[in-house]
């Protein structure tokens, strides 16, 4: 079990430092001002953290994104999400669930160079799940119980690396713990790491 999760970790290791190291050959300027708006569609493998499941990534997250600069160091982030978790077993029962969120994040770059940003970022928001067999045709009551609304937690650092004065990417490597927060059948959804790759542009 031990010896999957380190090949998971070392194999997003090496995805994410080709990534870099392909950007850094490009020639790239532009910095974080006051003022500035930026769009970003990430994605994010979920590796799981629990005991509760096999090691591994499990899922994936969607997460478009919009931010605002209130200073040249500071940003307010709009994260939305859909999670798509599968390889679950419930009563015996082969599941997943699909998920939606809406994550307020403040993110402090340490920091901003023409090129490169370094940043920290935390995050608290709320969405829905909702639990359904793979055969649909299979539906007992827990499904429902176990559904409903969530809390989100996240916290990271990460980089951008700029093309140019307006298209860049974004790497993060965050802490992310989900909660369910209305069914006394489940707390902790998800808690671990979801190392995260997107697409950002500038969009003033």
């Amino acid at each position: 079990k031990r010896s999957q999760y380190s090949i998971t970790i070392q194999t997003m290791i090496r995805i994410i430092l080709s990534g870099f190291l392909l950007c850094i050959v490009i020639n790239s300027y532009s910095q974080s001002l006051k003022n500035d708006l930026k769009i970003t569609v990430a994605a994010i493998p979920l590796i799981d953290a629990n005991n509760q499941f096999k090691s591994g990534i499990k899922g994936i997250v969607f997460k478009p994104s919009i931010g605002y600069f209130i200073n040249n160091r500071t940003s307010l982030e709009l994260n939305f999400s859909y999670v798509s978790f599968d390889k679950l077993v419930i009563d015996g029962i082969d599941s997943h669930y699909d998920s939606y969120g809406f994550i307020p994040v403040v993110r402090y770059a340490f920091i901003n160079k023409e090129k490169l940003r370094l940043f920290a970022e935390l995050g608290f928001g709320f969405g829905t799940i909702k639990y359904n067999p793979d055969n649909q045709q299979y539906k007992p009551p827990v499904f429902e119980q176990l559904s409903g609304g969530i809390s989100l937690f996240n916290l990271g650092v990460g980089i951008n690396y700029y093309f140019n004065s307006r298209f860049g990417v974004e790497i993060i490597i965050p802490y992310i713990r989900s909660r369910n927060i209305t069914s006394d059948y489940t707390d902790v959804l998800y808690n671990g790491i979801g190392p995260t790759l997107g697409l950002t542009i500038k969009v003033n």
